[in-house]
């Protein structure tokens, strides 16, 4: 079946685009908006692999590639491909739940 995106908006414009894939229900890829702060530890790919990793539920997080860097004032703005890896199979909601506890994270787009 095929359905039209859907954006839900969690403090802003910035996007970020989330597909689940349908060979497996327990893997979700996503496009990822995810604001770093200047100073963090390690580099903005590892920082932003770390505080996705903190979502409950998540098993595994893979960083596919940088799609760009967008530097700000008090903080670095990275835009990322990302494989999240669960450990129970969720309904869309329940992922848009568990990440929007992420730190930093801007807005959730699906698209199936």
């Amino acid at each position: 079946m095929d359905q039209s995106a859907r954006e839900v908006f969690l403090y802003g414009d910035d996007r970020m685009a989330v597909t689940n894939t349908n060979d497996s229900a327990s893997t979700t890829t996503a496009v990822v908006m995810i604001r770093v702060p200047c100073g963090a530890d390690g580099d903005l790919v590892t920082d932003a692999e770390e505080r996705l990793s903190r979502v409950e539920d998540v098993n595994a997080v893979t960083i596919d590639e940088l799609h760009s860097i967008d530097p700000k004032l008090s903080a670095t703005i990275i835009t990322v491909k990302i494989t999240l890896h669960w450990t129970a199979t969720m309904t869309d909601e329940e992922i848009s739940d568990r990440l929007a506890e992420v730190s930093g994270l801007e807005s959730i787009q699906w698209a199936k």
